[in-house]
């Protein structure tokens, strides 16, 4: 049965609806505002809503953590690898950096995670 004018319509009026409420759906969940900072003295809560930087006094030295735009990220630390300092800025809710010989772990909390692939 082919399509009338009434249905090209409701169709159309669909399409654009989702349109309009696809980036809000996107954007829910995306970013946490609060970052858990582990390490060996203890466990910190940080906001991401207000830029800050600070030191965390790691095992073998110390982590100089930053705050800014909505992102944490470790800027120095006295580690010999600096895989910590290279893995950047990262603000998706389940997503950390470490910096593995301090003993100094930083997760964004959130209500969604984030996926870097989906496997079928």
């Amino acid at each position: 049965m082919p399509m009338t004018r009434g249905d090209h319509i409701f169709v159309g009026a669909l399409v654009a609806a989702a349109l309009l409420v696809w980036p809000l759906v996107a954007s829910a969940g995306s970013a946490g505002d609060t970052a858990l900072v582990t390490g060996p003295e203890g466990v910190s809560s940080v906001s991401l809503r207000a830029d800050s930087a600070f030191v965390v006094q790691g095992r073998i030295g110390e982590v100089d953590v930053l705050v800014e735009n909505g992102t944490v990220s470790v800027e120095e630390a006295s580690c010999p690898d600096q895989v910590c300092v290279h893995t950047g800025a990262v603000s998706a809710p389940g997503a950390a950096v470490a910096c593995v010989p301090n003993g100094v772990i930083i997760t964004i909390e959130g209500d969604g995670i984030e996926y870097d692939a989906r496997i079928r």
